[in-house]
């Protein structure tokens, strides 16, 4: 009966011992330190990257970690990223992986872009994608979708939006391709909406993804679990519309 009843008490302080152990374990192995990542981009004003950047960098802060921007001239982010150079992209639209295979799209769209046709305010606007044939079409250089978009067209390419809007003031070209949300900032910007008009509806709208290095695996498996957390709460959605408000 002794040796029962001691066992007894002695079991409790045992579990006791091993929940101590377990947890100074806990305390004393190593913890994920905070990354600093290095994110490539297009080399050129946008506000569409600017918000997306703003909401990353909130998404990337919850897990611990901050990201910085290292602009590059168009398709040369790219290349960087898939060299290992910079640790992800922005944001690029999807399929990119099957092109430059190191690098692990995250699954979520962290935003869309609206493909918008400008035309100057004389000139009928432009209604759908058949409106671009037999048309002299601006688009800026590096912007992939456009590229493709346009790539049957008699087209003129620039290197920025200043330069895209200038070829159609002067009368270069008859329209320009440009994401909705950039250029509406632009023309505001320049008093320029007396003078230019905005197809009414988009060309096309496309989904944005966000790209790791396949480096960063572990990083890629924790964004993708919080990014999908936070769009089926709409997180996602309203921290994109309430950063975007601030340009307006």
């Amino acid at each position: 009966m002794r040796y029962f009843y001691h066992q007894i008490k002695y079991e409790p302080i045992k579990s006791i011992l091993i929940l101590a152990l377990s947890l100074s374990s806990l305390l004393l192995s190593p913890v994920s330190e905070a990354k600093q990542l290095r994110i490539a981009t297009f080399d050129q004003e946008s506000v569409q990257i600017d918000v997306t950047f703003k909401v990353l960098r909130k998404v990337y802060q919850r897990l611990g970690h901050d990201i910085e921007l290292e602009r590059f001239p168009g398709r040369r982010s790219l290349v960087e990223t898939n060299n290992g150079e910079t640790h992800g992209e922005l944001i690029r639209i999807k399929s990119l992986e099957n092109k430059f295979t190191n690098l692990l799209r995250i699954p979520t769209s962290v935003a869309s872009m609206k493909l918008m046709a400008f035309s100057l305010k004389e000139n009928a606007p432009v209604v759908g994608i058949a409106g671009l044939i037999g048309k002299r079409v601006g688009i800026v250089r590096g912007v992939e979708i456009t590229d493709r978009l346009t790539k049957n067209q008699d087209r003129q390419m620039v290197n920025s939006i200043e330069s895209l809007f200038q070829v159609l003031l002067n009368g270069q070209v008859d329209l320009v391709i440009f994401p909705k949300l950039d250029s509406q900032f632009y023309l505001s910007a320049h008093n320029l909406n007396d003078k230019v008009v905005m197809s009414k509806h988009p060309l096309m709208e496309v989904k944005l993804y966000h790209y790791l290095h396949k480096s960063q695996a572990e990083m890629a498996k924790q964004l993708t679990e919080l990014l999908k957390q936070m769009d089926s709460h709409g997180e996602l959605d309203a921290l994109n519309y309430s950063i975007e408000q601030t340009y307006q």
